[in-house]
């Protein structure tokens, strides 16, 4: 049976080992829409996955995420059995503004010295063939791996 727990456990495949999740956020957790992510038969040619970062990764990232971040440019696995693991780019920081997450509840979500008048912090890599976007979030604790194939 497809749950939410199923599509965490192979949607992390795409991260690299550093980035470490506690799972994913969902709008709604519908079996179809959960089926369709995680069969590839059915994958959508694009999409989105949030995961929420877990509180271990959070504390360690410290102030620092990019430097945190600085090695993860290979993902823990290939997508299909035989694939290679993605290679990502360098990571690079980009401010956005908070109003584009403030959707997201999440319990410390108070400004931080991570964040300045109005916007957050997120580091952000894409694959190297360009058909997918990694973004990190730490004052969010959230990490989006967006597709487009």
């Amino acid at each position: 049976m497809a749950n939410a727990r199923t599509l965490h456990r192979r949607a992390v495949r795409v991260l690299p080992e550093v980035i470490k999740t506690s799972g994913v956020l969902l709008e709604t957790a519908e079996q179809n829409e959960l089926a369709a992510m995680l069969f590839p038969l059915r994958r959508r040619s694009s999409g989105a996955v949030l995961f929420r970062i877990s509180a271990e990764m959070a504390e360690a990232m410290g102030n620092e995420p990019l430097v945190y971040l600085k090695e993860a440019t290979r993902a823990r696995e290939g997508l299909g059995r035989w694939d290679a693991p993605f290679v990502y780019r360098q990571w690079r920081r980009a401010w956005i503004p908070a109003g584009w997450v403030s959707t997201i509840s999440l319990e410390h979500a108070e400004e931080s010295p991570r964040s300045i008048s109005g916007s957050v912090q997120a580091c952000f890599t894409t694959k190297t063939d360009g058909k997918a976007l990694l973004v990190v979030i730490p004052d969010k604790r959230m990490v989006a791996y967006v597709w487009r194939d």
